[in-house]
Parts: structure tokens; sequence; C-alpha cells
């Protein structure tokens, strides 16, 4: 098992990174969350692993967060949901707010999500319920920002704006107001990328 892998950071799109260890070029497939915390290429990085073998191929995935990780690994232990749909999924949501929507068992929230209907979202609260539950007494602080960005980011992204670009003016703006919400964030974003 690949517990974590380290080097310089020589490629990174919004799905997967190219690491360089040893001489060795490494293709680590991640979120959306942890592309947004990247540093500039070049630099050194450090990302937690899962290693995922099938019979057809064998695929690196990377977390900066060791939530986001655990997160994964359960996620792909439901019936139905693999390595891809779990990366989709995570890509859509901070972790910490993804876990509280679970420990909530809140079923219209999860369908919401990329590629989850009713019935796989039942599927994930009641095995993976009581998991996040246990050890969870405190309260999950929810970093509202943080969504609101990734959203807003996903959406620019989609409408084909340059990662960079997209990353300075909406930090840009998040500094100027933590309060925005994703469709204010998105319309001003678009007035500054024109």
């Amino acid at each position: 098992m690949i517990e974590f892998i380290s080097g310089k950071l020589v490629k990174k799109y919004p799905n997967y990174v190219i690491i360089n260890n040893n001489g060795l070029g490494y293709k680590v497939n991640i979120t959306l969350n942890t592309y947004n915390t990247l540093p500039e290429l070049s630099n050194e990085i450090l990302l937690d692993t899962f290693f995922n073998v099938t019979e057809n191929s064998q695929d690196l995935y990377g977390f900066n967060d060791k939530l986001e990780k655990e997160l994964f690994v359960s996620l792909i232990s439901v019936s139905g949901i693999g390595p891809k749909k779990a990366i989709s999924i995570l890509s859509t949501v901070n972790p910490t707010e993804f876990k509280k929507r679970l420990i909530g068992g809140e079923v219209k929230v999860l369908t919401d999500l990329p590629g989850i209907g009713p019935k796989t979202a039942k599927l994930i609260i009641i095995e993976l319920k009581d998991k996040f539950a246990k050890g969870s007494d405190e309260e999950l602080p929810f970093d509202p920002v943080e969504f609101e960005r990734t959203d807003a980011f996903q959406a620019l992204l989609s409408l084909g704006y340059k990662e960079k670009e997209i990353q300075k003016v909406i930090n840009d703006i998040v500094s100027k107001n933590l309060e925005i919400k994703t469709q204010e964030l998105i319309r001003q974003s678009l007035k500054k990328l024109r």
C-alpha cells in the first residue's frame, strides 16, 4: 500500500497532478478541494494517497486532507460507488460539510451531489452514518467560504476560464467579502475575468 507520495509538482489539473519523485512522474488523481490547496508548479508537495488496483488498471488517488481521504475510503466501500464517483462527490463539497450531512442523515442534500440518487444516498447514510457519528461528539466546523469558493471555481472552470485566473480572482473577491454566496461570487468573478 502506498500511504503518501512526495516530490516536485510538475503538472496540475483540477482532476489530477503529475508528481516527479526520484525521476519518475506519478499521475495522482485528486479532488477539486485538494487542487485548490496546491502550491505553484515546481514546488515540493506531499499528498496522502490511496492506491486502487483493479483487473484493468492501477490508479493513485491523492488527498491534502486526512478527513477527505477517510471519506474517500469509506465511500468506495459502499456498494455502487467506485473511486471515480467518490472523487466526483468529494470535489463538489468540502469534507467537513459532507461528513456533517452524512451524520445528519440528510438524504435530500446528498441527492444534490453528482451521481447520487435517492437509493444511493440512503445506502451511503445506512452504511456510513454510525461510523462517522462515533467519535464526533464535538460540533463539526463548517466553512461556508470554502464551500462557496469550490462551487464558484467549478462553474467558472466549466465556462472555459483558466485555473490560475479563476483562483486569483476568487481569492481576491473572497478576501474582501467572507460572507459572499456562490452566485454573487460567480457574478463578480465573471466581471473581472472579462
